[in-house]
């Protein structure tokens, strides 16, 4: 990758993960907003030309990561044993027994959290009260602003900290700390399909808030109230005009900003050249977390109850693989082919659509619904799994699948 001296990394290939805003003492650098994004600028009379900002830069600079050679990576199958952080939880609760143990002895977490205007932002959380708000898997770009710095401030003091985030979040941290090998830091990668504005989100929350008159305070992308993958239910808490909560559901056509996530639509420019994919530089995580979309067609049934969630794990360092033993007691276990992990299509960079700006520039004057009926209807054939899943239950539908398979290839 070409390094470039003396410039801010080029907007297309900007990540906006703050490192450059939080790595320079005299404040130069701040962000505009373009399609939603936010990317930096320098302050041409507060920058004293010391260069820190490109020398942080993880897209600038990359540095070795720390699974380039894949096959040296360990993966599992993994759900909590604890049903409530499970069924709390976007998957199998991965997330939630590693945090834990942290929590426990007296560290620090970070992830991504909704703020009281559902604005993303990153937080630390230091009990197990606060982990609440970090759970859930949340399809929108967190603003990481100044936790870089903090858990900088807490790994000094010799604290344990586990920093959760995207892969392009975990790479600016560590050019952001020098790529010093703090041993008390464990970091947490999320196998990102990309990802959206908040702006995006924001004009789809206040399109929803007319309709129904209310004031969303929580938004949970993946609900498991009708399974794990049963149609992507997304759930919306609001609040109407009496102060009473209102529960808002969204399936299938209904569903329109996760449909349009899924089929790769308004993404980061970045999204769809990833530089901190698999099939580019590698994975900087200790422990990277996805869903174990695959594992049902590989272990006996009844082994794991799927409507419950399963995470899948790849552990690319040995201090990952060791603070993963050490959660033995919260999690059951199960090692897997690596191959099996790698066959989540979140570890490839997204693909833009080639109607991706044309139907970004008409969303800006039309509802998300009406986008989606111009720009990416889901057809027929794409509601059918879903429609199947509905009818006759998640498990029940894995099943009529592998009895299939069998008469198939029998």
């Amino acid at each position: 990758m070409q390094e470039i001296d003396n410039k801010l990394c080029p907007q297309n290939v900007c990540t906006g993960c703050f490192a450059c805003k939080q790595v320079c003492a005299k404040g130069a650098i701040h962000f505009k907003e373009d399609k939603g994004f936010l990317y930096p600028e320098i302050d041409a009379s507060l920058c004293v030309d010391c260069g820190l900002c490109t020398k942080v830069c993880p897209v600038l600079k990359p540095r070795i990561a720390a699974n380039d050679n894949q096959e040296s990576a360990v993966s599992y199958a993994i759900w909590n044993n604890n049903l409530k952080d499970r069924m709390n939880s976007s998957s199998g609760g991965a997330f939630s027994a590693l945090a834990d143990k942290v929590l426990k002895g007296g560290g620090i977490v970070y992830g991504a959290a909704w703020d009281d205007s559902m604005q993303l932002r990153h937080i630390g959380v230091e009990d197990t009260n606060g982990l609440e708000a970090l759970r859930r898997s949340k399809y929108v770009q967190s603003n990481t602003d100044v936790v870089f710095k903090d858990a900088k401030q807490n790994l000094k003091k010799g604290r344990q900290v586990l920093f959760c985030g995207t892969p392009c979040q975990i790479a600016g941290l560590l050019s952001f700390l020098g790529n010093m090998d703090y041993p008390n830091l464990l970091t947490v990668g999320v196998v990102c399909h990309g990802v959206p504005s908040q702006r995006s989100f924001d004009k789809y929350l206040q399109e929803i808030e007319k309709e129904e008159n209310v004031k969303v305070f929580d938004c949970n992308f993946r609900s498991k109230k009708r399974g794990w993958r049963t149609g992507l239910n997304l759930v919306l808490s609001a609040k109407d005009v009496n102060n009473q909560v209102v529960v808002i559901d969204k399936l299938l056509s209904t569903n329109v900003y996760m449909n349009a996530f899924l089929k790769q639509y308004f993404l980061r420019e970045s999204c769809y050249n990833c530089p901190f994919k698999g099939e580019n530089n590698g994975y900087y995580a200790d422990i990277m977390l996805s869903d174990a979309w695959s594992l049902w067609s590989a272990i006996p049934w009844g082994q794991v109850d799927f409507s419950k969630g399963v995470s899948a794990v790849a552990t690319n360092t040995e201090k990952g693989r060791n603070f993963l033993k050490g959660c033995a007691g919260g999690v059951t276990t199960l090692e897997r082919p690596y191959a099996e992990y790698a066959s989540n299509s979140g570890l490839r960079c997204a693909r833009k659509p080639g109607n991706n700006d044309v139907s970004f520039e008409y969303l800006k004057t039309h509802s998300w619904m009406e986008t989606q009926a111009k720009y990416f209807p889901l057809t027929f054939r794409q509601k059918m799994p879903l429609i199947t899943r509905l009818i006759i239950g998640e498990n029940n539908a894995i099943r009529f699948k592998k009895i299939i398979k069998k008469i198939i290839y029998r």
